[in-house]
Order: C-alpha cells, then structure tokens, then sequence
C-alpha cells in the first residue's frame, strides 16, 4: 500500500502563525518538536512531517490521530514510529517504508507499507 503526500512550507508556517503552541502540540509529538525546533529552518522541518503523517494515513486508510505515530531521525534517515498500541497491533504485520524530501517551499513524503 502507497500514501503520498505534498504539502506548502509556507501553508504550515501561517498555520504556525495562527495557531501557534496549539498548532504544533496538536499535531507534533514532543520528540518531533525538540527535532524541529532545533533547525534552521522549522517550518520546512514540521511541513515534511506532516506531509508523512498524511501519506501513512492514505497508505494505511485509516487514522488514528495525527500523535499516534511520530517521525523522528535514526541519524540516518527518518523512520515512522508507531505510538499508538491499536494501532501498532494493526501495523505490525507490515514494514513500514518512508521518505521524505523538501526543497524551498515544498515537502513532500512517500510511505510504502508492506507485508513482512
């Protein structure tokens, strides 16, 4: 199964803009903000990772909140990690597969679930 998932940085940022703290405490784990909040570029950083939250959902056709999995870094590339136990019970069965790029103010994320 396939989710993909385009996003504007700038649709993000004035979301940010709006809402502020509860934007981002809505939608982003306090591992994901503490990633975030220390780059360059924040903005692009929490637009990437919702454009991955969207594109599991869409991949797996069913949602369970966007802070029952999280997007974090191994120091290598970045990885969903599932939170939520219901949902990792009805995930477990798949490997999860997930990019993400950005340039400017475009993010974009792919999730490729497939069974182990």
């Amino acid at each position: 199964m396939i989710g993909i998932d385009i996003v504007k940085v700038n649709r993000v940022e004035s979301l940010i803009d709006r809402w502020g703290r509860g934007f981002i405490d809505r939608i982003f784990t306090p591992a994901e903000q503490e990633y975030c909040e220390d780059k360059r570029n924040k903005n692009q950083c929490y637009a990437v990772r919702f454009a991955a939250k969207e594109s599991f959902y869409k991949a797996f056709n069913h949602s369970y909140g966007w802070k029952a999995l999280e997007v974090i870094n191994n120091g290598v590339e970045p990885h969903i990690h599932i939170l939520d136990e219901r949902l990792k019970s009805e995930v477990m069965k798949y490997k999860i597969n997930l990019s993400i790029s950005h340039i400017e103010d475009i993010g974009i994320a792919l999730v490729l679930l497939s069974v182990k």
